[in-house]
């Protein structure tokens, strides 16, 4: 069975992070644009197991999935220390709304990106997607 995805939708009230538009995000320094990608890098790869980590951690991957459709962002993400946290999320998440919420903002990041730079590790991501892919079958 196919599930449609539901639309994206993030509160910004629980969002432990400043929930910046495109445009204030494209405006950043570099110095800023760091701070705020080692923040969401050390929210998703929290380890905490309880269901409101889980909610919170969703609930970032929301903000993403609205944050990566735009060219710049997602170019800008895709050759960042966010890409190898959002595979190593993709193969740790016992949560199947978060490998589900993950692989959405991988796969729109691979849509809405510009440019792949030599250090984003492709076939990783592949290999893992057909993984998980027969993983859910036979879990099926």
């Amino acid at each position: 069975q196919i599930m449609k995805q539901v639309p994206v939708r993030f509160d910004s009230k629980t969002l432990h992070i400043p929930a910046y538009s495109v445009e204030k995000l494209s405006a950043m320094k570099d110095m800023d644009w760091n701070n705020f990608l080692k923040r969401v890098c050390s929210l998703l790869d929290s380890s905490e197991k309880n269901t409101g980590a889980a909610r919170s951690k969703l609930n970032l991957l929301y903000y993403l999935c609205t944050l990566v459709v735009h060219k710049e962002i997602a170019s800008r993400l895709i050759s960042s220390q966010l890409f190898p946290i959002l595979i190593q999320q993709l193969r740790a998440a016992s949560n199947w709304d978060i490998r589900a919420n993950v692989a959405r903002v991988i796969g729109l990041l691979a849509l809405h990106a510009s440019e792949l730079g030599e250090n984003v590790p492709v076939s990783e991501v592949t290999f893992l997607f057909l993984f998980l892919l027969a993983e859910s079958f036979v879990n099926a």
